[in-house]
Parts: C-alpha cells; structure tokens; sequence
C-alpha cells in the first residue's frame, strides 16, 4: 500500500438537547446544542492499490463504522480509495451523542472526498439510518440533525425542519456527567418505543406536552429570557421523569444541579445533565458542587 498527499480532516461535536427532549422519535420538538470541546474527528487519506479501509483504537466501534461506510456505498455507490481512521474525545454512552458524531464525522468526510454538498436533513437522515436501520438501535433525528448543523437549533418532527437560535453570550449553559455510569440510550429509546407503539396514555401525553417545552425553551433562547428558558429545561427534566426511569447516578446528576441553584435536564438518554446557571459566578459554584461529587463538568462558551 502506498498513499498520496490527499487527505481530508472532519469532525462532528458532541450534543446536548436543552429541552423538548426526547419526542423526536415521536413528531415533537427539541431545542439542541452542539458541545465544541467534545468532538469525533474522522480523517482520510487516500491510498494506490487498496478498497476503502476504516480503523479505530476502539474496537467496539468497529461494527458501527462499517455499517456508515456501508450506508454511504449503498447511497453513492462506491466507497473511495482511502484509509480512513476515526477517533473521539466524547464520553461513551453518557447521553451526548457519541456515536452519531462518530458516523457524522466519517459521512461528512467521505461527502467531502466526493465533493458532495450535505443538506443537513439528508446527512442526519442518513446518519440516522445507520444505526436505526443497519443496527436495529432504536433512536432519534434530533441528535443526528444539531450535529449536521453544527449550530444550536430549534427543531421540529413533523414534518422535519430546523431553525439556527443564537444562544445568548450571558446564557450559562453547561454539562455534567458521570464516568461510572455509561448507559446506552438504544435502552431508554427501545422501552419508550415499545410503550408509545403499544398505546401507552402516559407516554402519548409526555410526547406532545415536551414540544410544548422545545417551544418555550426556543422562545426563550430568542428572546433572551433566561428564567422562560431555565424553566422549560426544569419541565422537561419533570416530564421526563414521568416516563423514564433514571438510575441512582443520573438521579444524583439531577439533584446536585438542582442543590446548587441551576436549571438541570437530561442532556440525552444516559448519565449526563445540561444545565443554566444564573451568571458567571453561580456557574462557578455549580462546578464545584459537581466536582465536589466527582462528576466531570464542562462550560459551554
């Protein structure tokens, strides 16, 4: 195997959903943001006398990046001449999108060999596929969509459109998460299928009163109202509680930001919370209250 000098760097952010979630999966509404400091990074260079080829340091991975690249042959298809290697700084299985920023940065990466433009509906519908469709992993558009965009985003399921917000500079956003609790979120989305498809009253009526929240939340962000924003999170966080059983860490999450005087909800479907503290300082004290916890935590800025 030889290579040439073309090479191709992407990446793809982690995310965290403010609120409306997670009635994505079930036509509602989710305001999301994308967490910079958290990314997978895929990166291509294209070889003489060998197929495609995808490595990772992670072999667990292995399976869901085969699956993207065979996604992207069956789309376009052909797979070009290029060794591809994925890596990522994103937390395993803590609620903020890991795995779809994984098959994002090498879909984005590959499109960008091909000089294919992504719409971001078509890249996170696609995305979305790989896991849903090839893997049986029940999940949602909204994760796939904020990362296509790379821009905080009002989203809507039914039909599917987005809307960029611009999160305001005073607004003191943050996630908190536990390196002992990994959880898949295919657990909380597969159950929640099940009941919803089955006719389940509770979970119906949680669907419709989260868009409700993602339209509060939305407002807020656009208005620059912090309180109405902080708010819809705490509702959302009280909605979802009705209908998904969190695990003593998560609850721990929960509560630690709550103590501390921060708006907290679920950042996903795993051991990770975002949170609005009020100002400067009081995000300050909210960090030490995690860290004094032993949970990590990271300013959104």
């Amino acid at each position: 195997m030889s290579s040439s000098g073309r090479s191709i760097v992407t990446n793809c952010a982690a995310r965290a959903a403010l609120a409306g979630n997670p009635s994505d999966g079930y036509g509602g509404a989710v305001v999301a943001v994308p967490i910079a400091d958290l990314t997978a990074v895929a990166t291509l260079q294209e070889t003489v006398g060998q197929a495609f080829s995808v490595t990772t340091s992670d072999a667990d991975l292995v399976e869901l990046l085969d699956a993207t690249a065979g996604s992207y042959r069956d789309r376009f298809g052909a797979l070009p001449s290029v060794a591809a290697s994925v890596s990522t700084s994103i937390p395993r299985s803590v609620g903020l999108a890991g795995s779809s920023a994984l098959v994002i940065a090498l879909l984005r990466a590959l499109g960008a060999w091909d000089n294919h433009k992504w719409d971001p509906i078509e890249l996170a519908e696609l995305a979305l596929s790989v896991e849903r469709d090839r893997l049986g992993i029940e999940a949602g558009l909204q994760d796939r969509l904020v990362q296509a965009v790379g821009r905080p985003v009002a989203m809507t399921f039914d039909p599917v459109s987005f809307e960029v917000v611009d999160i305001p500079d005073d607004f003191c956003l943050f996630v908190a998460w536990s390196t002992t609790d990994a959880t898949p979120s295919a657990t909380v989305h597969s159950s929640l299928r099940r009941r919803y498809d089955g006719g389940d009253a509770t979970v119906h009526g949680a669907m419709l009163d989260l868009a409700t929240q993602a339209a509060r939340a939305r407002r807020g962000v656009k208005e620059g109202d912090a309180a109405l924003l902080a708010d819809a999170m705490h509702r959302t966080m009280a909605i979802r509680l009705q209908i998904v059983e969190l695990s003593d860490e998560q609850r721990r999450l929960v509560e630690v930001g709550r103590g501390a005087g921060a708006a907290v909800n679920s950042a996903g479907s795993g051991g990770s919370v975002v949170g609005l503290a009020r100002h400067p300082e009081h995000l300050a004290t909210v960090e030490a209250s995690y860290s004094a916890e032993g949970f990590e935590f990271l300013a959104l800025t």
